[in-house]
């Protein structure tokens, strides 16, 4: 099984009926969201949106601890 990266991870989230599902909706629908990147680079494309901030940090939390996530 590959190692997924946080966008790869979000694409398979977006299932869900939850906050993190419905983040990975809109996540998939945004044409300038990094395809790679640490959790700085995500930090920082969430920092101009506080109302996502919340979501993304659990969403983060969740893929941090999901099996072998990809951190560069």
């Amino acid at each position: 099984m590959p190692t997924l990266t946080f966008p790869a991870w979000l694409r398979e989230q977006q299932y869900r009926t939850d906050e993190i599902g419905e983040f990975a909706k809109a996540v998939a629908r945004r044409s300038d969201f990094p395809e790679s990147g640490g959790k700085a680079i995500y930090d920082g494309y969430f920092e101009t949106e506080p109302a996502q901030q919340q979501t993304y940090e659990r969403a983060w939390a969740e893929f941090d601890a999901s099996p072998e996530p990809s951190q560069p």
